[in-house]
């Protein structure tokens, strides 16, 4: 008022102001406030959702799927929701009933109302989805599903505990001996598990397909037939391969054979050689030769036409040692002349007896 009426428009509008700044900072405030508040809800969605995700059991299916519909309200786009949601839908499949799943109602009644094996097999097949193209093992299937079948209409099961039985059944053999290759004692596990789930109308834990009496029964028909062949079962889908390996050497040259050492042990006697005894001279000849030497003139005629002579003859036939042969003792040394024709008779006659081994004689290396 001091200041005048010119001044009072102006303060007015700084009031204004004033009032303007503080409603922008109480806004600024709660939306800082709520956003935190956001941020600590998502963490604790997070978190607990995080939690359900150790579920094993039947019993912890229902808060798995409270905790990853929460999750999926306050973010879908968590990184955490598409695994839990992997999870829930497995834990649902391994627990929820077996009844009426591979058997329908339908062809349980069409099956307790067959009256031939033939007829009873082909349903059973067409539900189990087996064709007898696939080899030996579904033939097995079919036998197993067969006798499993025919158990239940001997202990006059329900429709409902057939159904239940038969998808038990295969199941553990699906798991078991397929797939998993379970030892004996964690496929009788699988099987109480299986077995137990149905037993008690407790649901989702449990549904009551069996009674007590029921689920004896059926223990004990398991114990005295798929688990006593268990062996047998699993043998059916063990696949052996056979390998065989060789090596082949390539070689551009011919192998060096191996030298062998020589022994004085490996030395052999020439005259007992079989291909050698031709050059050898026989008693007979050493006689006919002493024969000629002693007393008979000699013919008319030069020297014998293998070129050998009664000098090469004695070098042949006489010892190693020196000593002269009886043919060279039995030759008379008074004159030169006589001892020259006489040599040449017996050249003559040798050369005729022998032919051309007293060439051979002559360069024997025991000449």
């Amino acid at each position: 008022e001091r200041a005048g009426p010119l001044l009072r428009p102006a303060l007015a509008l700084a009031r204004a102001l004033a009032r303007t700044c503080s409603r922008f900072s109480t806004s600024g405030a709660m939306a800082g406030g709520v956003a935190e508040d956001a941020a600590k809800h998502r963490e604790g969605v997070r978190r607990q959702l995080k939690e359900a995700m150790v579920a094993r059991d039947a019993q912890d299916v229902e808060s798995l799927r409270t905790a990853l519909e929460a999750a999926c309200e306050v973010d879908p786009t968590m990184e955490d929701v598409k695994p839990a949601r992997g999870l829930l839908q497995r834990m649902e499949a391994e627990t929820r009933p077996l009844t009426f799943t591979d058997v329908s109602a339908f062809d349980t009644e069409t099956l307790q109302a067959a009256t031939t094996r033939e007829e009873v097999a082909n349903i059973l097949m067409k539900c189990m989805k087996l064709s007898l193209d696939s080899g030996f093992q579904a033939e097995i299937l079919a036998e197993f599903h067969y006798h499993n079948f025919m158990f239940c209409q001997r202990q006059k099961f329900r429709a409902e505990t057939t159904s239940t039985f038969l998808s038990i059944m295969n199941v553990l053999h699906t798991r078991a001996i397929v797939k998993e290759k379970l030892a004996k004692p964690r496929a009788h596990v699988l099987f109480e598990e299986l077995l137990r789930r149905h037993c008690r109308p407790l649901p989702p834990y449990s549904f009551g397909a069996f009674t007590e009496a029921e689920a004896l029964m059926a223990r004990e028909f398991a114990g005295t037939g798929f688990f006593r062949h268990y062996d047998m079962y699993a043998f059916a889908y063990t696949g052996r391969e056979d390998l065989r390996l060789s090596t082949i050497e390539e070689r551009v040259a011919l192998k060096v054979p191996k030298v062998v050492a020589l022994h004085k042990a490996f030395e052999v006697d020439p005259r007992e050689v079989p291909e050698l005894k031709e050059l050898f001279l026989t008693p007979e000849d050493e006689a006919l030769m002493s024969d000629f030497a002693g007393g008979l003139h000699p013919p008319s005629g030069g020297l014998s036409r293998g070129g050998g002579s009664l000098s090469s003859l004695h070098s042949a036939t006489a010892p190693r040692g020196g000593a002269t042969s009886g043919l060279a003792r039995g030759v008379p040394g008074k004159d030169d002349g006589q001892k020259a024709a006489i040599e040449a008779a017996i050249d003559e006659a040798l050369t005729a007896k022998l032919g051309g081994h007293m060439a051979r004689l002559a360069k024997h290396p025991l000449a």
